[in-house]
């Protein structure tokens, strides 16, 4: 009589759906190792280094925390063909309730389609039946952040500071087999008002398991930082002190933590926007994720978006990324974000009041000759508020003193632009003898 054996059957179809994070991380120790898998065709085209950025829907898989961010209802889909003819698809929604906090929702269905069951003939040899066999994963998580400047007001260290929270649960079935898990997200997403980096922390997956070694805990600790590209150099000159350029460009780092492998791994990745006309955008993406063992070329990611605004407050975003897996094959994600019922998400923050102190206390330092502090003064000023046209005169007056006269000209043509009504600034410009040709 012949026998079957299904374990061919088991170890192929669990290999197909965790090759990548196997190879990944080392010899794989816990189960359901599927959680493993990155989410969001934005995040995952920039090296899935999104901690620290968290700054869309998807941060309810990479940081929760990040949620509190969200001014807008956001909703986003991803399919994704990914190697050895596994499949899987990504929902997820964030909702934002002003003064209560932001809620979100995300699921997960991973289909590693069928292959034909295997018996062991009398000759000890496996043949192929038409019976087929095959294996699917499903995840469900509901997720919660809060800015904790809400609870604990404005002014403090933890004013900056978002905390969030996400309870999860997972199952997967590969032909008989079949286990299950409840895992929790705990997460603090910091990102400072007036500046452009911010860093994330997560611990993912800290639960228990049936029917499996146990649920693949990660802890992540990420860093943000986003600028405008074109004025990438102004760091290391005075015009990073006055010219207010939208930010285009974002890029970020992983450190990922597997306590159970004891192991560690680094990715990094960056996104660049350019503006087609009022209401289109598109967008290159890049990234590496270093310790593969699928080879070099294993290790990058590349993407690309498309962002439509639909009036004011309203946008649809398509993303695409490739990934190579080396032997396994590619992967491809494609994914659809709306964006709707809120005022568009920003980092920039007005604050007009604290502006003018900040004008006041440079105009002091001015009158007292510390002009390289007075500089620093005005430019505070006018990341609170980048109108501010006697916060821009009074940074070329200090300029001026400083002997940097071409700095100061340009600086006062901005204020010029700020307040054309001013005649007494305009004629000054026209009058004085800037020694590089009037303007």
């Amino acid at each position: 009589m012949k026998k079957q054996s299904p374990l061919i059957l088991v170890f192929t179809v669990f290999f197909a759906i965790n090759a990548a994070n196997l190879f990944a991380i080392g010899a794989g120790v816990t189960g359901l190792n599927f959680l493993k898998i990155s989410q969001g065709a934005r995040p995952s085209g920039m090296g899935e280094a999104f901690t620290g950025i968290a700054d869309d829907v998807n941060a309810i898989f990479w940081n929760p925390a990040g949620l509190g961010e969200l001014t807008r209802h956001q909703v986003t889909f991803m399919h994704t063909a990914w190697m050895m003819d596994v499949n899987f698809q990504y929902l997820a929604y964030a909702l934002p309730v002003k003064g209560a906090g932001t809620f979100g929702i995300y699921g997960v269905l991973l289909n590693a389609g069928e292959i034909n069951k295997t018996i062991e003939d009398s000759m000890g040899q496996y043949q192929s039946t038409d019976e087929k066999a095959g294996a699917s994963s499903i995840h469900f998580t509901a997720a919660y952040a809060k800015k904790l400047s809400d609870i604990l007001g404005e002014g403090n260290v933890f004013s900056a500071l978002n905390a969030g929270i996400s309870l999860g649960f997972s199952s997967e079935e590969i032909y008989t087999d079949s286990g299950s898990g409840f895992g929790a997200d705990i997460s603090f997403y910091y990102a400072p008002k007036y500046e452009k980096y911010s860093a994330g922390l997560i611990v993912q997956n800290a639960g228990v398991s049936t029917n499996r070694p146990g649920m693949p805990l990660t802890m992540r600790l990420g860093f943000g930082y986003r600028f405008a590209f074109e004025g990438i150099l102004n760091a290391f000159s005075d015009d990073g002190y006055f010219m207010q350029l939208d930010e285009d460009t974002a890029a970020g780092i992983d450190i990922i933590y597997y306590p159970t492998e004891a192991l560690a791994r680094v990715n990094a990745g960056a996104e660049k926007f350019w503006t087609l006309s009022k209401y289109h955008k598109v967008a290159l993406r890049f990234g590496y994720k270093f310790g593969y063992d699928l080879g070099i070329w294993s290790g990058f990611t590349f993407g690309a978006g498309y962002r439509l605004a639909a009036g004011v407050n309203s946008a649809v975003e398509l993303d695409y990324v490739y990934s190579p897996y080396g032997d396994l094959g590619d992967s491809h994600r494609i994914s659809i974000t709306g964006k709707f019922l809120g005022a568009p998400e920003t980092r920039e923050h007005q604050d007009k009041k604290a502006a003018v102190e900040y004008y006041r206390e440079g105009y002091e330092l001015l009158n007292n000759r510390n002009y390289p502090e007075a500089v620093q003064k005005f430019s505070e000023a006018l990341k609170r508020d980048r109108d501010h046209a006697p916060s821009y005169m009074g940074m070329g007056a200090s300029f001026l003193r400083l002997g940097k006269t071409d700095t100061a000209r340009r600086v006062y043509l901005i204020a010029l632009e700020k307040d054309p009504g001013n005649k007494k600034l305009m004629e000054f410009i026209e009058s004085y003898n800037w020694g590089i040709g009037n303007p």
